[in-house]
């Protein structure tokens, strides 16, 4: 299930999606705010449509996504401080 990857810092333990743990580590989260911000107010328009219902679905559906992703992301980050707070604090 998790798998190790070379980093500056040495061997680290991956749970596979490097992309992900990047982003979260580097904290740099601009360009896919700016990027989910632009597809979601291209999706709003798209669901106050009045014709297209099933079209207007589908985009309500893709906004839901895209918070369920950013709430995810919070949510390592969140764990993420834990995780160094819990190591940072002495015994």
């Amino acid at each position: 299930m998790f798998e190790y990857r070379d980093t500056p810092q040495g061997k680290v333990l991956s749970a596979g999606y490097p992309a992900v743990e990047a982003l979260v580590d580097s904290e740099q989260f601009d360009p896919l705010n700016a990027a989910f911000e632009k597809a979601y107010e291209e999706l709003s328009a798209i669901a106050r449509q009045k014709r297209g219902l099933r079209r207007s679905r589908e985009a309500r559906k893709a906004m839901r996504a895209i918070e369920r992703v950013m709430d995810l992301l919070r949510e390592l980050l969140a764990i993420k401080y834990r995780m160094q707070q819990a190591t940072a604090k002495p015994k």
